[in-house]
């Protein structure tokens, strides 16, 4: 016959083993992966020819995937289409919101364009930015020039997920750098992702 010790000792063994298996089961469940996010290419033309080229579009994704991807975000090509020559050079802002109506639904619509002019500062031009229609800022995309750096995507694509600028030099944010490849610190990434969750989790973005 047992002895209340020995009763008492397996049934704590039970408790013991079922306390450890606990952990296992409350673990904390994982993300699920972020589906690829679909870029849409609008490149304006210019006498019938395309303003930037394919490998020139290619090296802005490349940058861009070199610095989303580790955040959780996959980037992909999804259509690519013609701009009329009327929108190849931006001036005013009327121009930038004419781009509207050439969106393409659900997707991260880029503009590829010759020129695009500063319209705070008309007498400057500049690489890219992120624009909002001024009459319905639901519409948004990003435009990009034609001169502009690798990097320039990655920027505009940036604010696209809801950053604003950064002081920090070197900082993918930033309009201060080195030379360095630039990056994202680890709040900016934590804002990304979870952008990139809500807009698939809406549905304002349908996975390539």
């Amino acid at each position: 016959m047992l002895s209340r010790r020995a009763i008492l000792g397996s049934g704590l063994g039970f408790a013991g083993s079922f306390l450890l298996s606990r952990p296992s089961l409350a673990k904390k469940t994982e993300k699920e992966p972020i589906p690829a996010l679909p870029l849409s290419f609008a490149v304006a033309e210019e006498d019938g020819v395309a303003v930037q080229n394919e490998v020139w579009i290619a090296e802005q994704i490349a940058e861009a995937t070199r610095l989303f991807t580790p955040i959780g975000v996959t980037l992909r090509k999804a259509a690519a289409r013609a701009l009329p020559e009327a929108l190849a050079r931006l001036e005013t802002r009327a121009d930038r919101d004419a781009l509207a109506a050439h969106l393409e639904a659900k997707r991260i619509n880029v503009m590829i364009v010759a020129s695009l002019r500063d319209v705070d500062d008309p007498k400057l031009f500049r690489m890219g930015v992120h624009w909002r229609h001024r009459k319905t800022p639901a519409k948004h995309w990003v435009i990009v020039a034609a001169s502009a750096r690798p990097s320039t995507l990655a920027h505009e694509l940036g604010h696209f997920f809801g950053l604003g600028h950064s002081d920090v030099t070197d900082n993918v944010m930033s309009y201060s750098r080195t030379g360095v490849p630039p990056f994202f610190d680890a709040k900016q990434a934590e804002r990304i992702e979870s952008m990139a969750r809500m807009y698939v989790g809406s549905k304002l973005l349908e996975p390539a």
